[in-house]
């Protein structure tokens, strides 16, 4: 297993509004089909354990920029496309749905798609890494949300949330299979954003620390009194921290752009300034290089935010880039050959 990073956002409170969360379905699921017809289901599982990329992925379809909601809602909304499709299967959620991944995995065991040996590890993984991100890693967050994403051939990621009441911060983790053990770096050390004592069991570092639980466990613990401190751990994974101010302005004067030199882009009726703006930005998420995500707050321009910052939802944007991308799903290649052209276009214009 690797860990892939870790995002920290305030914590709200709160739903998308039903107008806004019906085309986060639509629009998030169309998204996700063109990577996995570009590329492949585990490609877009990869794209999942990195919480840059889902964090501009969640911002581009239209939440909020820095709420702790933008994984339940983002999560949801794919979920609740992509489990009446034939490519992966979504399990989980926040609060009680977490407590029903069990049954949810029965139900996909019935379908016969995934086979049961999969299933058994997958569901025996999450229960471990969720003891990982809840005991094992002990950074005042508290877990109250997991979300599993698997393919047919036994590829997950895994997105899991814990809240901090007293700071009022929620901290999103990251987690994709591969053939590393769970407790050799299978989490990277992460650093709190507070300064608070922070133990994390799970990482190689702490190989004799962990050994010297069992040592202790076993004999006389004034032996091991001199053991060294893990509260100076830094983290190598990536950390997001979004609880901080944005210039909104300035973001506005960088990403505030008219793609005038593509002619062919405005023979195509009914696409304004603001909405092809909003196709660069989404094919950026499919056809885009990974430094352009390290950003994700630009995306917040795509189509607007459900609070309204930097701008309120663009209701005829929004339906104008779900026929847009729906064209690319349904094989139209000049749409397709556009949208890797708009990709290339947001790259450059970033600054990457």
């Amino acid at each position: 297993m690797e860990n892939h990073g870790s995002a920290i956002m305030p914590l709200h409170y709160g739903h998308p509004p039903e107008y806004l969360y019906k085309r986060m379905v639509k629009l998030g699921g169309i998204i996700s089909d063109i990577i996995i017809q570009n590329y492949n289901e585990n490609f877009l599982l990869d794209k999942i354990a990195d919480p840059f990329w889902f964090h501009s992925f969640s911002l581009a379809i239209g939440f909020d920029w820095n709420s702790s909601g933008t994984t339940t809602a983002t999560l949801s909304a794919l979920k609740d496309h992509i489990n009446r499709g034939d490519d992966l299967r979504i399990v989980g959620g926040k609060g009680k749905h977490m407590g029903n991944i069990s049954q949810e995995i029965e139900k996909i065991k019935l379908e016969g798609n995934i086979p049961e040996k999969y299933l058994y590890r997958i569901k025996k993984d999450a229960k471990s890494i969720a003891k990982v991100d809840e005991k094992l890693l002990q950074d005042g967050f508290d877990l109250y949300m997991q979300f599993i994403i698997m393919d047919y051939n036994g590829n997950y990621a895994i997105v899991e949330q814990g809240m901090n009441q007293d700071s009022r911060l929620a901290r999103r983790y990251h987690w994709k299979n591969n053939k590393i053990p769970l407790y050799d770096d299978g989490r990277n050390g992460i650093s709190g954003f507070e300064k608070n004592i922070m133990l994390d069991l799970s990482t190689k570092k702490s190989m004799e620390n962990r050994k010297g639980i069992i040592d202790i466990i076993k004999d006389n613990p004034l032996k091991y009194s001199k053991q060294r401190s893990l509260d100076n751990f830094m983290e190598s994974a990536p950390v997001l921290d979004l609880n901080y101010k944005i210039n909104w302005q300035k973001m506005k004067d960088l990403f505030e752009y008219n793609p005038d030199s593509f002619q062919d882009l405005m023979e195509i009726p009914g696409l304004s300034k603001s909405t092809i703006r909003a196709l660069s930005y989404l094919s950026e998420l499919v056809y885009g290089n990974s430094p352009s995500f390290s950003d994700p707050v630009k995306y917040s321009f795509c189509l607007g935010g459900k609070d309204g910052v930097p701008k309120p939802v663009n209701v005829y944007d929004y339906d104008k880039a779900i026929e847009f991308y729906n064209e690319i799903l349904k094989g139209n290649q000049y749409y397709n050959e556009i949208s890797k052209r708009l990709a290339s276009m947001s790259y450059r214009l970033s600054g990457n």
